[in-house]
């Protein structure tokens, strides 16, 4: 039996829309792995999703933080020291992503493993004008916790405190990537904001 021309073109036009619905869903960021982000920035999906470890830390403002208790808000954690020149590379692109972000609901902490206690680092930040809050850990007390072996050090953890992915080396952080990746994740589920600044 012979198609007639329009049930041709009917036909075509089903396999058309279903070709083009099939390439945008597949297109389309995958939910919890944000998508193809991660190996874009070079940030390694963490496959056990290990919940953060149980630590409390002053910062360099005299604040205790209590890591574990910031559930619910999606955490950038950063572990570096001021003699440490992949640390100090990416520094200014960490302080525009603070900027661009601390007012939205993202934690920016970073964690200095300073061993010479807290005047190295007071005076790094304060020449540097750095405004992102730190957090101070002059006996490494957080690399074993965290399973870091090399520094600069990155975790992204997400809203129910598992760490989904890490970040080993320095980084522009002020990357258009970055802020898709942050943009995406800060739209999965709106929360209120926190801001935790020295």
């Amino acid at each position: 039996m012979a198609l007639k021309l329009p049930d041709i073109l009917v036909a075509m036009a089903k396999k058309l829309f279903l070709l083009i619905a099939a390439l945008l869903l597949f297109s389309l960021p995958a939910h919890g792995e944000e998508g193809n982000l991660f190996p874009k920035i070079g940030i390694q999906s963490v496959r056990d999703k290990k919940k953060v470890p149980h630590c409390c830390l002053e910062a360099l403002n005299g604040e205790k933080v209590q890591l574990a208790d910031l559930k619910d808000k999606i955490i950038f954690l950063n572990f570096w020291a001021s003699w440490c020149g992949p640390c100090k590379e990416e520094m200014p692109s960490i302080e525009t992503l603070y900027q661009r972000y601390k007012e939205r609901e993202i934690v920016f902490l970073t964690i200095s493993v300073d061993y010479e206690g807290p005047e190295p680092v007071r005076k790094f930040i304060e020449k540097h004008r750095y405004r992102f809050p730190v957090l101070l850990d002059p006996k490494g007390k957080t690399l074993d916790l965290f399973e870091i072996n090399k520094i600069p050090e990155t975790l992204i953890i997400d809203r129910k405190g598992k760490m989904i992915g890490r970040v080993i080396g320095p980084r522009n952080w002020s990357s258009p990537e970055v802020y898709s990746l942050i943009d995406q994740m800060l739209n999965d589920k709106p929360r209120r904001v926190i801001s935790l600044k020295d």
